[in-house]
């Protein structure tokens, strides 16, 4: 295999970007939309998801090295984390309500399409 292909797959993309920055959205939309159908566990799940999200957003500069691979650690953590909770809330609870989950769903798969396009950008590139 390419030594490049590597870098090429985890070269930042606007599109992948947006797409993972926005997961933590719908699922704060879909914990503040079963919480209002008092649904447990909604809540929590919406205000874990904000937080990621706040934490995904606000801009984070480290002048360390270190303290910017923690951070980076830290968002991969905590977006595993936050589908981790919403895969549980959504396989113990019948989710309520469906379309906002199915919402959370199609851009998983959306997130899974880029993936798919960016592997076979750097396989295209390296030959």
């Amino acid at each position: 295999m390419d030594p490049g292909f590597l870098d090429r797959v985890l070269t930042p993309s606007p599109v992948m970007g947006w797409l993972l920055v926005l997961f933590p959205a719908l699922v704060a939309g879909a914990g503040i939309a079963g919480a209002r159908r008092r649904e447990p566990g909604s809540l929590r799940l919406a205000v874990m998801a904000l937080l990621l999200l706040l934490w995904l957003v606000l801009p984070q500069s480290f002048a360390d090295p270190i303290a910017q691979r923690i951070s980076v650690m830290i968002s991969a953590l905590g977006w595993f984390g936050l589908l981790g909770a919403w895969s549980q809330q959504v396989w113990n609870r019948w989710p309520a309500p469906v379309w906002i989950h199915a919402w959370v769903i199609s851009h998983l798969v959306a997130i899974l399409v880029a993936c798919a396009v960016a592997v076979f950008r750097a396989l295209a590139a390296g030959a």
